[in-house]
């Protein structure tokens, strides 16, 4: 899948660099579980501790994409497109 993600990311960056975008660092497929507004310190040994764990699948029903403006109180948050998956 990471593979999948990766090219389709390529894909983008070729379509979008005629309009003058241009990627500002390699493509890392992830997931945003939550964000740490301040650094707490190394949290490295307790994320090892679910290394092994199983959190399931979830079915991608299509791709949002997002915008976020960082401040002071916290990420706002919009979304420019939404694409549906096809299948």
């Amino acid at each position: 899948m990471r593979g999948k993600l990766v090219e389709l990311a390529k894909t983008v960056e070729k379509k979008l660099a005629p309009l003058g975008f241009k990627s500002d660092k390699e493509f890392k497929p992830h997931i945003t579980v939550f964000r740490i507004k301040n650094k707490i310190g190394d949290i490295t040994d307790e994320l090892v501790k679910y290394s092994n764990e199983k959190f399931g699948s979830q079915k991608i029903s299509g791709i949002k994409f997002k915008k976020s403006i960082l401040t002071p109180s916290g990420p706002i948050y919009s979304d420019l497109q939404e694409i549906k998956a096809s299948r």
